[in-house]
């Protein structure tokens, strides 16, 4: 399940994280800018410039900044994944199944008069005694 991260990156792949993060924070400070704030605006941009730099100029040097934004992901998501379960369970699930009790619905319950056995008298057993 854990894959660690690559010790080195080749090129492209160090070329395609670094124009990745830098089209995010590029966003990001697009979005500072527009809410018109210069601080925010200027070091989204330099952090920006920073990845497009580094994957211009030294794109198979990224893999400890790859480990390091991986292991940060890593983190983060011992939180967030939680949450957005709890999240989807208690506004997704949990009404579903509230609304098909209330309905009558359940889907555990046998249906009246099946057993859930198929019959199958009516297939030979010749075909049987020589599997292999």
């Amino acid at each position: 399940m854990a894959q660690g991260s690559p010790a080195r990156l080749t090129p492209p792949e160090g070329r395609k994280f670094a124009f990745t993060l830098m089209a995010a924070f590029g966003v990001l400070a697009g979005v500072s800018w527009w809410r018109d704030h210069p601080r925010a605006t200027l070091v989204f941009g330099l952090v920006a410039g920073a990845f497009a730099l580094g994957g211009l100029l030294v794109p198979g040097k990224l893999g400890p900044v790859y480990r390091g934004w991986m292991g940060f992901a890593r983190v983060i998501s011992k939180v967030t994944t939680p949450i957005f379960m709890a999240v989807v369970y208690f506004l997704v699930i949990s009404p579903i199944a509230a609304i098909r009790r209330a309905v009558g619905g359940n889907p555990l319950r046998a249906h009246r008069g099946t057993t859930g056995w198929v019959d199958r008298h009516q297939a030979p057993r010749g075909d049987l005694t020589r599997q292999f």
